[in-house]
Parts: structure tokens; sequence; C-alpha cells
């Protein structure tokens, strides 16, 4: 008996044309995807999973800034 309670899971990519995935690959990248998996989105998940977070920019202006707090005097 099927879960009717679970939605289907969509591969929003697959409609996309195969030159067109890679063309936005490339752009993305700088380089053609090294192969092609079944699922277009589990290649997007597995390129986002292994892309190191940009790091946190700090405003210099405010770290050179005096630190003032209300219950501080």
């Amino acid at each position: 008996m099927p879960d009717e309670t679970r939605l289907p899971t969509l591969d929003v990519l697959a409609d996309l044309p195969q030159a067109d995935f890679v063309a936005r690959w490339r752009s993305l990248v700088g380089e053609p995807p090294a192969i092609m998996l079944e699922s277009r989105s589990e290649m997007i998940r597995l390129l986002v999973d292994s892309t190191e977070p940009a790091p946190f920019r700090f405003d210099e202006q405010a770290l050179n800034a005096p630190h003032s707090h209300p219950d501080r005097r």
C-alpha cells in the first residue's frame, strides 16, 4: 500500500536539457562535471556538500569602534 502522506520526490533539474545543465555547472565550478549522475539534484547536493563555506567577513570599522553596552559604565 503506498504511503499517500509523503510528497513525491521530484528532480526539478530533470527537465533541463543536458547541455544547459553542463553550461550552468561550468559557470559555477569552472569546468564541466567529471561524471553525470542519474539525478542532477544529487549532483548539486554533492557539490554543495563538498564546497567550503565562505569565510565570515567582519566589518573592520565595527571591530575598531569603541564598544559600549548599556549595563557598562
